[in-house]
């Protein structure tokens, strides 16, 4: 993320990784052929790429990372697992280990959780409305996900025999917003349906932060119910219910974060582009500083 639109040249991006003590890279959605062609001409290795990538568009001319895999409209659906599974043969060419996949959405009120999180902001969070406005997303979500949520089964269920196939593993993303899939309860049964040696969990901290910060579910019983399936993890921080910003400058939780990562999974950076280049000093010394950073993407 932090690359986007900062460098005219993606070797830049790369010295400059180097430079801040990172060792490996991320490529996700944002990343061109162009850009993605001028980073294979670097050094830095990709450990891990955020699906779908590079950037496309679909045959509806919006962006591929508009598609969801739990669409009931099958032929969205399938042209969202044609680009999972192009992703998944960038990684394989690539010798990364896993892909971060978005396995869908449910169709609610979107409004009513723009409300929310204006009523967060404004610090209205202890207030009718603001219980009225919860309950109503958590109801509309509830009876609607059943059908969304059979077909990201699915979704999953196609995308790891090819997984398998290429040797690259699925990593399920903690999701930001309350209408995406998955929760934690549907988390758990999409790994418990999944072989652990073909989908793993991708833990995000600010995703996971936000959704404790707005009422919905504990960041630490995310880390603890899928610490053994993790492989993988997305760092930022945050302040309110804004993230991706460069750790060390918001209010997370990293101690609590450092007690449940497990070794050897991947450690990626995911900091957004308004982020400054001084947000970055120091950020892989402060995160070794508190147990978390081995090898930082």
């Amino acid at each position: 993320m932090w690359a986007k639109g900062r460098f005219g040249h993606m070797a830049a991006f790369a010295a400059k990784a180097q430079e801040l003590g990172f060792t490996h890279v991320e490529a996700n959605a944002s990343v061109s052929p162009r850009m993605l062609a001028q980073l294979l001409q670097t050094t830095v290795p990709i450990a891990s790429i955020h699906s779908p990538c590079p950037v496309a568009l679909s045959s509806r001319g919006t962006p591929a990372s508009s598609l969801s895999l739990s669409s009931l409209d099958e032929s969205e659906r399938m042209e969202a697992i044609s680009f999972a599974q192009r992703t998944i043969d960038l990684a394989s060419s690539l010798s990364a280990r896993a892909i971060v996949l978005h396995m869908g959405d449910v169709p609610i009120d979107l409004s009513l959780q723009d409300r929310l999180y204006k009523l967060y902001t404004d610090h209205h969070a202890h207030t009718k409305e603001y219980t009225q406005t919860t309950e109503e997303l958590v109801y509309q979500r509830i009876s609607r996900v059943p059908p969304y949520l059979d077909a990201a089964r699915k979704s999953l269920r196609e995308l790891s025999e090819y997984g398998r196939q290429q040797g690259i593993m699925l990593g399920l993303e903690t999701r930001f917003n309350l209408h995406e899939i998955p929760n934690m309860d549907e988390m758990a049964e999409l790994l418990n349906e999944a072989s652990e040696n073909l989908v793993g969990y991708w833990h995000d901290v600010g995703h996971a932060e936000v959704q404790q910060r707005l009422g919905f579910s504990l960041h630490e019983e995310w880390l603890s119910r899928f610490k053994d399936r993790m492989i993988g993890v997305h760092l930022h921080d945050i302040l309110g219910i804004s993230d991706h910003r460069a750790p060390g400058t918001g209010d997370m939780d990293w101690v609590m974060v450092a007690e449940y990562l497990p070794p050897g999974i991947e450690r990626v950076c995911e900091v957004g582009e308004w982020n400054g280049e001084e947000d970055m000093l120091g950020v892989v010394d402060f995160l070794r500083e508190r147990g978390i950073a081995s090898q930082l993407e």
